[in-house]
């Protein structure tokens, strides 16, 4: 009887000591944010309005929460890039820089980031084939940026 309540308090010792470091994750950090506004400060057309829609898919931000998120687009890159030997273009870069703030009720305790998310698409002497590469390619980098700004997020305050 005493081994059977020695081993018990010794597994109740170590379950109470290794827990210690265990915290409860919020699988949606992005519930403690409200996605105030997403502009676009470059020439590349809808840019801001493809970045919100993708924030919105990723995040389940509530509206009237204390901390408010602000997104800028602020710099939109396009290369043509050629590594073929007869000088044709082959692909095609593409990246996208978003700058972010976070303010909470006192206003002078913002937080601000910027992230930059880049993406490679084959380049096409055909111009639907093209237009169609670069549109699919505009969306996936403004879901690798989301990515990243909610990945920035769960660590801020």
């Amino acid at each position: 009887m005493k081994r059977h309540s020695l081993f018990t308090g010794a597994v109740i010792g170590f379950l109470g000591l290794s827990s210690c470091t265990y915290r409860f994750v919020d699988p949606f950090p992005a519930r403690s944010y409200d996605l105030v506004s997403v502009t676009n400060s470059t020439a590349e057309p809808d840019l801001g309005g493809v970045l919100e829609e993708e924030m919105r898919l990723k995040g389940g931000f509530t509206r009237g929460a204390k901390n408010r998120l602000y997104l800028t687009v602020t710099r939109f890159t396009h290369q043509v890039e050629t590594v073929s030997s007869a000088g044709t273009p082959v692909r095609q870069k593409l990246s996208m820089e978003v700058a972010w703030k976070v303010e909470g009720v006192h206003r002078s305790q913002a937080v601000f980031g910027k992230e930059t998310a880049r993406e490679v698409y084959p380049y096409s002497l055909d111009a639907a084939s093209l237009d169609w590469n670069r549109k699919a390619a505009v969306k996936l980098l403004a879901k690798a940026a989301a990515d990243l700004v909610i990945r920035r997020l769960e660590g801020a305050p």
